[in-house]
């Protein structure tokens, strides 16, 4: 452990810059030319192989470290992706570069072991959009790793994170205009459907779990009063903390979108849209390890509030591999992420100091399982036990 922060200590000031250059250059999904050029430099002038564009993605990358042959693999996961307008207002200029920082660290450690072992990073954009990991996670990218592992800042702190499943669709109606006034009843309305969609899944609500969202929006309405509309468009997203329930759960969803088509004469068409994330199933034993990491850096945990849950795709990482996606307080106060006032606290002092502890504690949590065997078999047969 005083090898690993003496590292950190030789890299702290690189570590910090970069993260505030991607913090004050931010690049929304799949447009994150910058933040990963500026991550795989430094990981290739710490002697990590890196190859860009893994699994078709213009920005995503994965840099490796290794010795020997047939070594355990462990993965850091980075995010780098910013929002709209209100740029890094998710940390993930913390979340990269803690991965980038956990990688370097536990590879140069390792070195002095002399046991094969293979680290790498894993760049994976668009968090915020499509779900990058998705992607890397077809293309086999995840195939050779034994565990993976990522941080996230947050105004709460929770090691065993939990996450919600969900689909997104679109129900797009087709009707008949007709005028509104001289002769309506030639028309068939297809904000109507919408409209009774809606209420459909309204009458729902009352037969859900207790940890479902149902959330919608109308895309399209109509062009003008006097004009019976012949197409609308609602997009809903569907989520749940059980992706077989979600499963179930969507098929009523789609039901109550097929009933008001019956029930307006209008035909409905069905768009799934983007990947479909499941549920986090965090590795308990691996959080553990990083509970115990924490604690033995001294981490003061400042947070006073408990966050809801949302959707994350390495929740999708998570039932391919053993995985861990851990958040960290930055605050005692509530500041909820995706807004201004959370970028604003991403890019304090604190923030900088909580990104170098969580790679600190990711890779000490690294190096803990690459040295015990048993610790790996643990990890695997509750994964195992997870995904069963």
């Amino acid at each position: 452990m005083d090898k690993l922060t003496q590292f950190l200590e030789r890299e702290r000031s690189e570590v910090i810059h970069l993260s505030k250059q991607i913090f004050n250059h931010p690049e929304l999904g799949l447009q994150e030319q910058f933040a990963s050029s500026i991550m795989c430099e430094y990981l290739q002038s710490r002697g990590f192989t890196v190859t860009k564009g893994v699994g078709g993605l213009p920005t995503s990358y994965i840099a490796s470290f290794e010795e020997g042959e047939g070594g355990y693999h462990i993965a850091f996961c980075a995010e780098y992706d910013a929002l709209p307008e209100i740029g890094h207002a998710c940390g993930h200029h913390l979340i990269g570069m803690a991965s980038v920082a956990a990688g370097v660290m536990l590879a140069e450690r390792l070195k002095e072991e002399g046991i094969p072992f293979r680290v790498s990073v894993i760049g994976t954009p668009d968090e915020e959009g499509t779900g990058g990991k998705i992607d890397l996670i077809h293309e086999g990218v995840f195939n050779d790793v034994d565990l993976a592992m990522m941080f996230h800042p947050g105004f709460s702190t929770e090691i065993h994170v939990q996450s919600l499943a969900f689909h997104s669709f679109e129900f797009i109606f087709h009707g008949q205009t007709a005028h509104a006034a001289s002769e309506p009843w030639e028309g068939r309305n297809a904000l109507d459907g919408v409209i009774q969609t809606f209420n459909a899944i309204n009458a729902l609500r009352q037969h859900v779990k207790p940890d479902v969202r149902i959330h919608g929006i109308i895309k399209e309405g109509g062009l003008a009063t006097n004009i019976i509309p012949e197409r609308a468009i609602a997009e809903f997203c569907v989520r749940s903390q059980d992706n077989v329930y979600l499963e179930k759960l969507v098929e009523k969803i789609k039901n109550c979108a097929k009933g008001a088509a019956l029930s307006t004469g209008t035909e409905l068409e069905i768009k799934k849209i983007g990947h479909s994330y499941e549920a986090m199933k965090s590795n308990r034993v691996l959080g553990d390890v990083f509970q115990e990491s924490l604690d033995e850096l001294h981490f003061i945990d400042p947070s006073q509030y408990e966050e809801g849950m949302g959707s994350i795709d390495m929740g999708n990482v998570s039932n391919v591999v053993p995985a861990i996606h851990p958040v960290l307080s930055l605050t005692d106060q509530f500041v909820p992420g995706h807004t201004v006032e959370f970028a604003e606290m991403c890019n304090t002092d604190q923030a900088y100091e909580t990104m170098l502890l969580a790679a600190n504690a990711m890779a000490l949590t690294g190096l803990k399982v690459m040295k015990n065997m048993g610790l790996q078999n643990k990890i695997r047969s509750e994964f195992l036990g997870n995904i069963k």
